[in-house]
């Protein structure tokens, strides 16, 4: 008897165990996609991020007219990071990222409840792409004049200044960012294809219409966007592109272009994984589709060389530390290539435990106890560089000292190679936030989120990080890495910087094994410029190329916006909580589960002694 009841309570502890996690990653989950809520322009259909109101309604493309409701075809999309700029090339990385780790984990998204908020973040991004395909050969690349909107700092609510539109066209062709706008709209076909045919066929029928033109223009990087997100080439977003529409029609055409084109320039040699660079995810895809072993030895090559031993340099709390400008974003992005290989190709689990490790560093699990993720976890990001929850209305970035609303789910940049942080808004290296930064958050945590078709609710407590622990714990090696950089800042409202990074690898990028160099200059927002040469030497991104702009007026929205004085109500979605509240919030819930344990070890106490 007392054996039937000991084993009866030890499953229902198992149960609740796994219930508590299960809770907690779905919920981190939710948060991270509410970042991209909280990125959305133009006119915003709900209020799931209560502090953010109507911005930049006319955003409109050359020779278009606004709505009926006084909105340009160009009005919403996502704002890149802590700004107010749309840049498509990072925009549409993103989109094909969200597409790609709902299609590997959709299971999980679904069980966690989520399926509708992720389809919903993923619409708003591709609804844009197709507003700014305005005929078969134009494509919006840009809008709004990053060197303006990096010099004020205010609110996007508040924007009225005159917002310059960026576009390529077969005169001035941008291979990079039109492949990457086909990659996303052919896999968000491949989401939509069940939910929404109709949305699906006209995703994929612009997604053909932006290979075509990429295809048969004349191939050149853009420079519609510099000195901002300017790609190292374009043969990689080719290969990727060709993939993605072999994906999506199982058209045999884009699989031979694919595997053509993975051939040319570096695409085979990266070892790294970005906006810019999309050899890793190449080679997965391609080892998907083929099962050749030259896409595995050169995946595996490139997953290894992250790993420790390998020489890769890591901060000795265990983050994998590729260069100084956004760490965490980098480490986590390769942590979902590897969990994508592991979990569902067969591949060795070491490299599941990288991405369960990388993760379990952001989240908190580390020797500094310092998590990375916005409103989670210990000693969390509260002022992360970003205008809309800063919000001064004295277009100061130091008024007032801490960020009026809670951002929520959304990756920091990340720590210095000795894990060194602090949470100083003003530093857009280590503390600003972007949609691609949070791709690799939000693919992670899909990979590991196992949920029970609900979710605790947005406005109850926080969970801890405990069930992300990771299983290798701290690790330290030993790297060949430099890296310089500057930053200047002229009075309170605006900062202006630059940084060049050169990371040295064990792995070639190339055929003769020479290094890669980058180099990235910024303004306020951090948005990043990259030229990569293959001679390891180190060069400054100049002004801006040839560029396609029309201009339009734009006025400030006449919708009312939340006053500062608003954060001190109750906290709702995404709302701001203060340190003692959040930390509340995790002992709160981690106190129910003691609770629960405690329960259940006196209950197995009590049998022992009947």
């Amino acid at each position: 008897m007392k054996s039937i009841v000991l084993l009866s309570l030890f499953l229902n502890l198992l149960l609740i165990i796994n219930f508590v996690k299960s809770e907690e990653s779905c919920y981190l989950l939710k948060q991270s996609l509410l970042f991209y809520k909280a990125q959305r322009a133009g006119r915003l259909p709900d209020n799931d991020i209560p502090w953010r109101g109507n911005s930049v309604l006319t955003d409109k493309s050359a020779g278009s007219s606004l709505d009926s409701n006084g909105d340009g075809d160009l009005s919403k999309g996502y704002f890149d990071a802590g700004d107010g700029v749309k840049f498509q090339f990072p925009m549409a990385y993103s989109m094909t990222m969200l597409g790609w780790s709902y299609l590997e984990y959709s299971s999980n998204i679904e069980k966690c409840g989520l399926g509708s908020l992720y389809k919903e973040v993923l619409k708003w991004g591709t609804d844009f792409l197709i507003a700014s395909h305005t005929s078969d050969n134009v494509f919006v690349v840009q809008v709004g004049n990053g060197d303006v909107d990096h010099n004020v700092w205010q609110p996007p609510e508040d924007i009225n200044y005159v917002r310059q539109v960026y576009t390529i066209d077969s005169n001035n062709p941008g291979t990079d960012v039109a492949m990457e706008a086909a990659s996303a709209l052919a896999a968000a076909s491949m989401v939509f294809k069940t939910s929404d045919p109709t949305y699906s066929a006209k995703c994929l029928q612009h997604a053909q219409k932006l290979y075509t033109f990429a295809m048969t223009a004349s191939m050149k990087v853009s420079s519609a966007s510099n000195p901002f997100y300017s790609s190292s080439g374009y043969w990689d977003e080719v290969t990727w592109g060709s993939i993605w529409l072999f994906k999506a029609t199982n058209n045999q055409t884009y699989k031979n272009n694919a595997v053509l084109y993975y051939t040319y320039d570096n695409t085979q040699y990266a070892n790294e994984f970005s906006w810019d660079n999309k050899g890793v995810g190449a080679m997965l895809l391609l080892f998907q589709l083929t099962g050749d072993s030259k896409y595995k030895n050169n995946l595996e090559t490139a997953f290894n060389h992250w790993l420790p031993g390998s020489g890769f340099q890591y901060t000795p709390g265990g983050l994998a530390w590729l260069r100084q400008w956004g760490p965490c974003r980098y480490s986590l992005v390769m942590g979902f290539l590897q969990s994508v290989y592991s979990i569902k190709n067969g591949g060795d689990t070491k490299y599941n435990q990288f991405a369960k490790g990388q993760l379990s560093y952001v989240v908190g699990n580390n020797t500094k106890k310092q998590s990375f993720i916005t409103g989670y976890g210990p000693n969390a990001p509260r002022n992360p560089h970003h205008r809309a929850a800063h919000h001064s209305i004295t277009k100061d970035i130091n008024n007032p000292v801490n960020n009026t609303y809670q951002l929520p789910g959304a990756l920091v940049g990340g720590p210095g190679q000795n894990d060194e942080w602090s949470d100083d808004r003003t530093n857009y290296i280590t503390n600003e936030v972007a949609l691609d930064y949070n791709v690799g958050l939000v693919g992670s945590l899909a990979a590991y989120a196992t949920g029970s078709d609900s979710i605790s609710s947005s406005t109850g407590s926080t969970p801890s990080p405990t069930s992300l622990q990771s299983t290798t714990g701290s690790q330290s090696t030993t790297g060949s890495q430099s890296t310089t950089g500057s930053q200047s800042t002229t009075g309170s409202q605006s900062t202006t910087g630059s940084q060049s990074t050169t990371a040295n690898s064990t792995t070639p990028q190339s055929t003769t094994g020479s290094t890669t160099s980058k180099t990235t200059t910024t303004s306020t927002t951090g948005s990043q410029s990259t030229t990569t040469s293959t001679t390891g030497s180190q060069s400054t991104t100049s002004t801006t190329g040839s560029q396609s702009t029309t201009t339009s007026s734009q006025s400030t929205s006449t919708t009312p916006k939340p006053s500062q004085s608003s954060s001190t109500t109750t906290p709702k979605i995404g709302e701001q909580e203060s340190d003692d509240q959040l930390g509340n919030s995790v002992s709160l819930f981690i106190g129910r589960a003691d609770s629960v344990l405690l329960l259940v070890l006196s209950l197995i106490s009590l049998v022992f002694n009947l």
